[in-house]
């Protein structure tokens, strides 16, 4: 006698099917900057990141060529920083290496690729 075992999709017609596959690319995610400000208060300042999703393993290897080298791996493009005299600050080498030392820039990077990958959806407070 065989048993045959009832399956419930969750897939509906308005929503694609899960594709897999091992390395996703984001446009415009949102992340914020956080800026300490005088009396104990926080400036937050949304930019948007181009990134790409690595797969673990790929992600844990590059991490062995420290910080920089995994931020120019997830990091493709970013916009919504400005520059000293106002202009958007073009992404060149030396400005990615700028913004590196910068702990909220580098906070929000991580933060923003860690909300991307489990599929956290962006917020906006």
């Amino acid at each position: 006698m065989s048993q045959t075992t009832n399956t419930t999709s969750t897939h509906s017609a308005d929503q694609p099917a899960f594709i897999f596959t091992p390395e996703r690319h984001v446009k415009q995610w949102p992340a914020v900057i956080k800026i300490a400000s005088d009396g104990g208060h926080v400036i937050e300042h949304e930019i948007f990141l181009d990134l790409v999703l690595l797969p673990q393993d790929e992600y844990i290897k590059t991490m062995q060529n420290g910080d920089a080298a995994v931020f120019d791996r997830i990091m493709t493009g970013f916009s919504g920083i400005q520059g000293p005299d106002g202009s958007p600050l073009a992404d060149t080498s030396d400005n990615r290496a700028a913004l590196y030392q910068h702990v909220p820039f580098t906070e929000a990077l991580v933060t923003a690729y860690r909300h991307a990958n489990s599929g956290e959806a962006a917020r906006k407070n």
